[in-house]
């Protein structure tokens, strides 16, 4: 049969709090690779982490990462990144609700005030691990905006679900940028009309690959443009209820390793 393309969130997807894939979805996914399907990570970790999950789940695999600011097919790299009007916003929001706010590069990490304790130790890890290595510290907004040539995208954390609301409003009135969230303590940020779906577009667009024969498992709102774009987007049995609702296709959830079982049973009697 010809190849579908598919393409996989990582957190809460792939992998859970032990930050590796069950047996089960690595042998799944290599079966598949072998058969001719092309599988893609599409995150919204940053390269460096996103390439590292990768890693865990086969080798040599394409990815999409950053939330569709970067896509690295066959080796080559597409990166997309805020404007420095957007730097601006960000920080000006930011630092009105005093927010834990992080930038990403392709190597590192600028925040402007450390996380707070109270932030998930999965939220923690989504950014960059304990590598003090990745991070940089931001005191000034001229300072961020030297970075702009190298700034991917951007991320905000906040207990307090109430000043989170207040932030998303008004970060959604920010120029240059559009917002989404994978959890519901966060808001991810990404540059206007970037996401994870409008990188599948490209990737598909120069690889071939006919939307037809393309397919997503993903669990987070930050997933809902790529699995409402790809002809079969299937939300994850721990998937929120947003995700569950736009979506046409469900498996289970990642503890009973859902993307492999929605596998086998789509190419069962078909590969």
């Amino acid at each position: 049969m010809s190849p579908y393309a598919i393409f996989m969130d990582i957190d809460n997807t792939i992998v859970g709090p032990s930050q590796y894939p069950s047996k089960r979805t690595v042998d799944t996914i290599a079966k598949y690779r072998a058969q001719g399907h092309r599988f893609f990570i599409a995150s919204g970790r940053p390269l460096f982490s996103a390439t590292e999950m990768a890693d865990r789940i086969g080798p040599d695999l394409d990815i999409i990462c950053s939330n569709g600011t970067i896509s690295r097919v066959d080796e080559k790299l597409d990166v997309q990144h805020l404007t420095p009007r957007a730097l601006e916003g960000i920080y000006r929001v930011a630092h009105e609700y005093q927010l834990p706010q992080y930038f990403f590069t392709q190597s590192q990490v600028l925040y402007l005030r450390p996380m707070t304790k109270g932030i998930s130790e999965d939220s923690q890890v989504r950014i960059a691990g304990e590598d003090p290595n990745h991070y940089v510290a931001i005191d000034s907004v001229e300072q961020l905006k030297r970075w702009a040539d190298r700034i991917i995208n951007a991320i905000a954390f906040d207990q307090d679900p109430a000043n989170l609301a207040k932030a998303r409003v008004a970060m959604a009135q920010v120029q240059d940028i559009d917002t989404s969230s994978s959890s519901p303590d966060n808001i991810e940020i990404t540059g206007h009309g970037i996401n994870k779906a409008t990188a599948i577009l490209r990737v598909c667009e120069r690889l071939n690959q006919p939307m037809a024969r393309t397919m997503a498992f993903g669990d987070g709102s930050n997933d809902l443009e790529m699995l409402t774009t790809v002809h079969y987007g299937v939300a994850m049995g721990n998937a929120n209820a947003e995700v569950k609702a736009a979506t046409k296709f469900h498996t289970l959830d990642i503890d009973h390793d859902g993307v492999a079982v929605f596998l086998d049973d789509f190419f069962g009697g078909k590969a």
